[in-house]
């Protein structure tokens, strides 16, 4: 199991947790439960709309295992969200 650093981009200010997930683990499978744990602290993403996790610049594709996708443990991925049109 890896650990990343994530930067919540909340409604109060930019939160930083260490986070661990699994190498075979999608973010479709952990994100849902990190916001969870994320607004039992009391904390929102701001904004409205669809999360989206950025690392280096590329938004990440949430059914592919971050290792998969080049990310590292202790790397910093950067949560925020995105509005759809649609």
């Amino acid at each position: 199991m890896a650990k990343y650093q994530i930067l919540f981009d909340t409604v109060r200010a930019e939160q930083k947790f260490n986070v661990d997930i699994d190498e075979q683990e999608t973010l479709d499978a952990t994100l849902d439960e990190i916001l969870f744990e994320l607004r039992e602290r009391g904390d929102y993403l701001k904004g409205e709309g669809q999360p989206q996790v950025v690392w280096n610049g590329m938004s990440l594709d949430f059914s592919v295992p971050l290792p998969q996708q080049g990310v590292r443990g202790n790397d910093i991925l950067r949560v925020s969200t995105i509005v759809l049109n649609g």
